[in-house]
C-alpha cells in the first residue's frame, strides 16, 4: 500500500486529492510542523520537504511536480493525464511547471519572509510585495480558466489538484480571491468534490469557504 507523507496546508494536499481521485488504497501520515525535520522523516526524504510518497516496493518519490504525473501515468483508468499525445504530455508538464515553479514560488515571500530579509520590521512589506508579484499570475490563470471546470482542456487532470491548493492560499491577498471571479467559482466547485472533501477531512483541514 502506498503511503503519503504530508503536512496540513502544504502542496502535499494536491497529491492526497489525486490519490482520492484514483481510488487506490493508501495511507497518509499528516506530520506536525517540525516533525518533517526529525530523524524519522529525514531517513525517508533527506530534504525534509513534503510531499513524499512511499510506494509498495519501498521506493520513495518526492516533489509534487514529479509525483502527480507519475500517478496519472500509473493509473490511466482515472483519466488524470491530459492525453497520450506528445503535445498533450507537454501541455501538462508546462502547466505543472508554471504552477509549481512560478506561482507556488511567488507565495514564498508571504509565508517565509525571513528567507528574504533579516529585519523583522520589513516582513509585512515583503509579504505585501508577494501579492504584487502574484496578481498578474492569478489574473492570467483566471483568464485561462474562464467558464471551464478544468485548468487543462476539457477534462480533469492532476494539475487541477495543484491549482486548488494554490487557490486556498489566495485568501491571504489584500482583496482575497474576489477579484478573480473565475478562480473563485472554480475553487468553490472543487470544494464540492467528494474526493477533495475526503482529503481535507483526513488532513484535518476545512474548506476555505467554511465558516
Amino acid at each position: 500500500m502506498m503511503k503519503l507523507f504530508s503536512m496540513a496546508g502544504t502542496c502535499a494536499l494536491s497529491v492526497h486529492v489525486v490519490l482520492e481521485w484514483i481510488g487506490a488504497p493508501f495511507e497518509v501520515d499528516v506530520m506536525e510542523r517540525g516533525e518533517n525535520h526529525g530523524a524519522g522523516y529525514l531517513a525517508i526524504n533527506s530534504s525534509g520537504q513534503v510531499p513524499a510518497l512511499l510506494l509498495d516496493d519501498g521506493q520513495v518519490l518526492t516533489e509534487a511536480a514529479a509525483i502527480l504525473p507519475f500517478l496519472a501515468d500509473s493509473f490511466p483508468a482515472a483519466g488524470l493525464a491530459s492525453d497520450a499525445t506528445p503535445l498533450g504530455r507537454y501541455a501538462l508538464a508546462q502547466l505543472l511547471s508554471v504552477l509549481t515553479g512560478e506561482v507556488h514560488v511567488a507565495f514564498k515571500p508571504f509565508f517565509m519572509p525571513q528567507r528574504f530579509v533579516t529585519d523583522a520590521a520589513q516582513f509585512d512589506a515583503v509579504r505585501a510585495q508577494a501579492f504584487v508579484v502574484l496578481a498578474p499570475m492569478l489574473a492570467e490563470l483566471d483568464a485561462r480558466i474562464g467558464t471551464s471546470d478544468f485548468v487543462l482542456g476539457n477534462r480533469r487532470s492532476v494539475a487541477d489538484a495543484y491549482l486548488y491548493v494554490l487557490l486556498r492560499w489566495v485568501d491571504n491577498a489584500p482583496d482575497g480571491i474576489a477579484p478573480y471571479r473565475n478562480l473563485a467559482r472554480y475553487r468553490a466547485a472543487a470544494e464540492e468534490d467528494p474526493a477533495v472533501q475526503r482529503a481535507l477531512l483526513r488532513q484535518g483541514m476545512a474548506p476555505v469557504g467554511a465558516g
